[in-house]
């Protein structure tokens, strides 16, 4: 069976060095991709290349101008299929992986099986000698973990329970909202919380997904003008819409959540309303927006506002 690991645990195993050559990492939480990439780009040099500039790849021949060889890491992997869809392309690409000695692919969001039997994924986990996975925290790990960085404030645990509630437990989120409380220079109680924590303030991003997927075109789009007026950045909304969508369709199938009860309740209701079929799409949608933004092609204010009349065409 493919050596599997989840990433806190592969996280754990880079140290000075990076103990196998190809590696496969993918899952929900991209917090925890993105960390492993930095991690292994610290003990050695690495490359990335993106799924639209594949060219760039193939000529890649492994070496520099200081003798060292970095490792190729193609990033947003999820977006392959898009480009390789002619079958010359993907024999292309496939003898490109088969000819590294080492190199790194991450998909920045969760495959499911099917997708996995599908190319170039079943080639990857063919060859690769580890696949990671990023899996969301358990509520429990989540709150041990912020309990353990915000003890040094002091912070009741009622104000811990406030930010999962609100955040979610996606850890870029919740690194994003616990910093503003340490930064905080007075004293941190329930009231400062909420007045803190971008999603149980003024604009709750939370609600909006709601808006989104039932394509209240007015409400979404007012609602985006205060988040950006108020500074939150559109990557950080995109990624609470994903993780919110993501949970819907789990919800949807009938799968374990791991979120506060009252959470689960109201992401299934808005989910039993839409469907599957409509979360998918919307789901895809988000996807593409974030690739769009990341690369450049899109600007995230416009990438944001248009969804909500992709999502409802």
């Amino acid at each position: 069976m493919k050596n599997r690991l989840k990433a806190r645990e592969a996280l754990k195993k880079v140290s000075g060095k990076l103990p196998w050559k190809k590696v496969f990492v993918y899952g929900p939480e991209d917090y925890l991709t993105e960390q492993f990439i930095k991690k292994v780009s610290a003990v050695k040099a690495v490359r990335k290349f993106y799924p639209d500039g594949l060219e760039e790849l193939f000529a890649f021949s492994g070496t520099s101008l200081f003798g060292s060889s970095p490792i190729p890491v193609i990033v947003h992997a999820e977006e392959l299929p898009k480009f390789l869809r002619k079958k010359e392309d993907k024999e292309k690409f496939f003898r490109k992986i088969k000819e590294l000695n080492e190199f790194i692919v991450a998909c920045y969001c969760d495959l499911d099986f099917k997708t996995l039997k599908k190319e170039p994924f079943c080639w990857l986990l063919e060859v690769c000698d580890v696949v990671v996975y990023s899996d969301y925290l358990s509520e429990g790990e989540a709150k041990k973990l912020i309990v353990k960085k915000l003890s040094q404030r002091g912070i009741s645990e009622d104000v811990v329970d406030f930010v999962i509630e609100k955040v979610g437990l996606n850890l870029r989120e919740l690194r994003n909202e616990t910093e503003k409380l340490l930064l905080y220079p007075g004293e941190i109680n329930l009231e400062v919380a909420e007045g803190l924590i971008s999603f149980g303030g003024r604009v709750n991003v939370f609600d909006l997904i709601f808006k989104l997927v039932s394509c209240d075109r007015e409400g979404y789009l007012e609602g985006i003008d205060r988040v950006l007026r108020e500074g939150t950045e559109p990557l950080q909304v995109l990624a609470l819409f994903q993780s919110q969508v993501r949970q819907m369709i789990n919800l949807v199938l009938g799968r374990e959540v791991k979120l506060p009860k009252n959470v689960q309740q109201r992401l299934k209701a808005s989910a039993s309303k839409v469907g599957l079929k409509r979360l998918l799409k919307v789901l895809k949608f988000l996807n593409e927006a974030e690739f769009s933004i990341k690369t450049g092609a899109v600007e995230g204010e416009g990438a944001l506002k248009s969804l909500v009349f992709r999502c409802g065409g």
